[in-house]
C-alpha cells in the first residue's frame, strides 16, 4: 500500500513525488480520516469523521462509546484493508491530549499492527 507522504509530498527538488509505503502509510491514512470532518471533502459529503464535534463535550462513559463507535465504524467503512473488532480500540487521556489506541490486521500482507493517533492534534 503506498499513499503520499502528508504535509511532506514534494522533495526538494520538486520532481518527485514522496511515498509512504506500508505500516507508514496506513497509519497516516488513519490520521487523516479521523481528522477530517464530514462534509469537507467536495465530491464526497460522507467522507470522514464526527471526532470534531465531540471533543468539547463533556467527558462521560456514554461519550467514550461514541467516540469508539465513531472509529469503530469510520475505520470499516473508508479502510477495508484493516480488520477489527470494536473491542481492539481503546481511548485515553494524559489529562490534555485524547489518544485511540487501534490494534488491527493489515488485510495486505496480514500483519498485526497497533497504532496509536492522538486525536487532539
Amino acid at each position: 500500500m503506498y499513499s503520499l507522504a502528508f504535509p511532506d509530498m514534494f522533495a526538494k527538488s520538486g520532481v518527485k513525488t514522496m511515498l509512504l509505503e506500508d505500516h507508514e502509510a496506513t497509519f497516516s491514512n488513519l490520521k487523516l480520516i479521523l481528522s477530517s470532518t464530514k462534509n469537507s471533502l467536495l465530491g464526497d459529503p460522507d467522507f470522514g469523521s464526527l471526532l470534531k464535534n465531540k471533543l468539547f463535550e463533556q467527558n462521560t462513559p456514554i461519550l467514550q462509546d461514541l467516540v469508539i463507535d465513531d472509529i469503530y465504524t469510520t475505520i470499516l467503512t473508508f479502510m477495508p484493508q484493516l480488520a477489527l473488532k470494536r473491542s481492539d480500540i481503546t481511548v485515553s487521556s494524559n489529562g490534555i491530549d485524547l489518544f485511540a489506541t487501534i490494534k488491527c490486521t493489515n488485510l495486505i500482507n496480514y500483519e498485526l499492527d497497533a497504532y496509536t493517533i492522538n486525536l487532539t492534534s
